[in-house]
């Protein structure tokens, strides 16, 4: 009789000591899900300042970088009035004048010339301005015309010029006069008087039964001297 006593009572001790390490685990798991629960709110609680805080820094940026874009705009429709302004009043002084733009072709009001390309070259801190120029004759005569191109300055100062000359013609040719139909390109650099950036340019065409100085006198008027 003791004996079966004694082994219920152990099987009775071999349960609690399972029921209180399977409580204890039980406990463990919940303070460790505990644990994660209050890690994982610290952290949504983290997360939700930091985004609320850059979402504020952004809005900040963002109206700022508004403010600033309205302000280069304005700035930009100023000059632009400004640059319209003061070419109007250069080409009002000199009517000839025409803006000078690089690597584009500008095609110009003149019986014998087609369009002209300039080209701003650079080598480290000198440049060097070129040109390409296309001639034609349309008419049913032989022509030989005489070109000269200047640059001017933005403010309508005379700042460099070159004369087109048949040896720099692309076709290599030694005849200065140009044939019925024919078209030819010449391509040189323009010397500048002055160590400026040219903002106009103007050409001044005739042919050698005219001088090029007295077709330039017409175009200027007053502007330079005889």
């Amino acid at each position: 009789m003791e004996s079966g006593n004694t082994t219920a009572s152990r099987s009775s001790s071999s349960r609690s000591r399972s029921s209180y390490r399977y409580r204890a685990k039980i406990r463990r798991y919940k303070y460790l899900l505990a644990c994660i629960s209050t890690l994982f709110l610290l952290s949504y609680i983290f997360t939700w300042f930091y985004l609320d805080r850059k979402s504020t820094e952004y809005e900040q940026m963002l109206l700022e970088f508004r403010k600033q874009e309205i302000t280069v705009k304005a700035i930009s429709n100023e000059l632009a009035t400004a640059r319209s302004e003061l070419d109007a009043l250069v080409q009002g002084r000199i009517p000839a004048l025409l803006p000078l733009t690089y690597d584009e072709a500008i095609t110009v009001d003149d019986g014998y010339i087609r369009n002209i390309i300039f080209t701003l070259v650079r080598n480290g801190k000198k440049r060097n301005y070129e040109y390409r120029l296309v001639m034609h004759n349309d008419s049913l005569s032989v022509i030989r015309p005489v070109v000269d191109i200047l640059l001017f300055n933005d403010i309508g100062i005379q700042i460099g010029v070159a004369q087109i000359k048949y040896m720099d013609a692309s076709s290599g040719t030694e005849r200065s006069v140009l044939d019925p139909g024919e078209v030819r390109s010449y391509t040189s650099s323009i010397d500048l008087i002055r160590d400026e950036e040219p903002s106009y340019f103007l050409l001044a065409v005739s042919e050698t039964n005219r001088a090029p100085a007295d077709r330039l006198r017409e175009q200027l008027g007053d502007v330079i001297s005889p």
